[in-house]
């Protein structure tokens, strides 16, 4: 083997190595980007270097495989942050703005990075400066991007193919050490290929030889026993995570009051029609204030979508809004107050999930105006729940015996302490880091809008305590006919996509 070859052999068992602490410890993977620097003098000749030019260098490398690689990077380690409440209330108030900015400043930084990463190799093996090996690499990619930006691409998508490849193959495995097995070999299989992609985007720009300054025997053993060590930590991660008791199974919730197609969605006939087929564990439903200040069932602001009126509900009132007919998927049904919606699961003996719609049409003191009228109405199986958490703090604060929760539309980093129940979560940012973080601190976990056999398994693995669903009835026969192998292939398949 050529000198270079080996050379560059020692350079990816450390680079592994080190991507599988962080996976194991995650704020090793803080420490790890801080020390990085400080090891390159050890691994090169170049001591002189300035530290935060070599971590500029280092960073520009991660970010541009970061989004396909996921060597350290999943919802997982995010869920270790934990942000305050009201960071959180603002990040989930304005999302989608959010978003769009953060879309558009990571094309814009992604963009600098193609432009900034011929520099590399010369900072890290040449006597050349910081500036004049930025200065070189904006140079040769001027005009050029392309030319780079294709490596990148193609390697990407390599990697996505190999990522469905190695998910469908889950199927055949039936057994728990096959199970660790796989994970092991499938994440060993993804280092060699990201290594491989990374050498190969900068292999035009690298010298002859890369002067690695190490000692003989490191050069000999020290190689091979950082990827042991490694494998060692996989196998540690894989065995926990693949090992686990199945549980109980997630209580199945009816999304607004529907089973299917069985009726317009947050009205009477649906929810008789529901708990007499699907005998749900609860209805959700969504309640809005009206111009008089009293509640309607309804999802939406106004009636647009069911009854395309441009009615606005918290321009009209209780009784104008009763008169109003909805249609969907071929029935037919009046707008419910909310009063005659609690009645009649009370009658059915159904309990229900109240979500708590606070937006610009709501009145003042909305919280202490919802538990003055219906503190004592709700039974003591009934439950509600919000996006707005200071609706929900305000609430536990009035009526602590009520079970109210916190509506996630997304989850990213871990809460503070709050005064919520449990949370609804939407399923397809839940990990199984966030639901043991929750269960650790007394709060459930339910998940929405999970409406096919796959989802209602994935919340199952993850822990799940609910499943809001549109479609009950299947959900539940779906959940009541897994066994312990087809839980096991979920597992696996979660703990491959980083989720567990």
């Amino acid at each position: 083997m050529k000198k270079l070859d080996q050379n560059l052999v020692i350079l990816g068992c450390i680079i592994v190595f080190l991507n599988s602490l962080m996976l194991r410890w995650p704020i090793y993977s803080l420490l790890s980007l801080i020390l990085l620097p400080l090891l390159a003098p050890t691994l090169t000749k170049q001591t002189g270097k300035n530290y935060f030019a070599k971590l500029f260098y280092i960073v520009i490398l991660l970010f541009l495989w970061l989004p396909f690689s996921a060597l350290s990077f999943s919802l997982e380690r995010l869920n270790q942050v934990a942000l305050s409440l009201s960071l959180s209330a603002w990040i989930f108030t304005y999302r989608q703005l959010i978003l769009g900015i953060g879309l558009m400043l990571f094309l814009v930084l992604y963009y600098l990075a193609l432009r900034s990463f011929l520099g590399i190799v010369p900072y890290f093996t040449t006597s050349a400066s910081f500036k004049e090996t930025l200065k070189q690499s904006f140079s040769k990619t001027k005009h050029h991007i392309w030319h780079y930006a294709k490596y990148i691409i193609l390697g990407g998508i390599s990697l996505l193919l190999v990522d469905l490849l190695g998910l469908w193959a889950t199927t055949l495995v039936t057994t728990p050490r096959v199970a660790v097995i796989y994970a092991v070999s499938f994440w060993t299989l993804k280092q060699v290929l990201v290594l491989s992609l990374v050498f190969w985007s900068i292999k035009s720009e690298l010298p002859t030889r890369i002067a690695v300054v190490l000692p003989a025997k490191w050069k000999k053993w020290g190689a091979g026993v950082l990827v042991l060590l490694a494998l060692g930590f996989q196998v540690n991660l894989a065995h926990k995570a693949l090992n686990v008791d199945p549980g109980t199974l997630p209580l199945v919730i009816s999304h607004r009051g529907v089973d299917g197609k069985n009726g317009v969605q947050n009205t009477l006939p649906a929810l008789n029609k529901t708990k007499h087929t699907a005998k749900p564990a609860y209805v959700e439903l969504d309640i809005q204030e009206t111009a008089d200040r009293r509640f309607v069932v309804s999802h939406d602001e106004d009636l647009r979508k069911l009854a395309h009126k441009n009615l606005v509900i918290a321009d009209n009132s209780l009784e104008q809004l009763t008169q109003v007919k909805l249609k969907e998927n071929g029935h037919v049904a009046y707008v419910a107050s909310f009063d005659s919606y609690l009645k009649q699961a009370q009658k059915l003996k159904q309990p229900l999930l109240v979500e708590l719609k606070v937006n610009q049409g709501t009145g003042e003191k909305f919280s202490a105006y919802f538990c003055e009228l219906y503190g004592r109405k709700l039974g003591k199986k009934d439950a509600v729940h919000s996006m707005d958490l200071n609706a929900i703090n305000e609430l536990k604060q009035r009526v602590p015996k009520m079970q109210a929760g916190y509506i996630l539309p997304f989850n990213l980093f871990s809460l503070a302490e709050n005064k919520a129940d449990f949370y609804s979560l939407e399923y397809k940012t839940a990990t199984k880091s966030f639901i043991k973080t929750a269960h650790a601190n007394g709060k459930k976990v339910y998940l929405w809008t999970v409406n096919s056999p796959q989802q209602a398994l994935m919340a199952w693995v993850l822990g799940a305590d609910g499943v809001i669903t549109d479609e009950p009835s299947k959900v539940e026969k779906s959940l009541a006919d897994h066994s312990s192998k087809t839980y096991l292939k979920a597992n696996l398949k979660l703990y491959l996509k980083g989720m567990i």
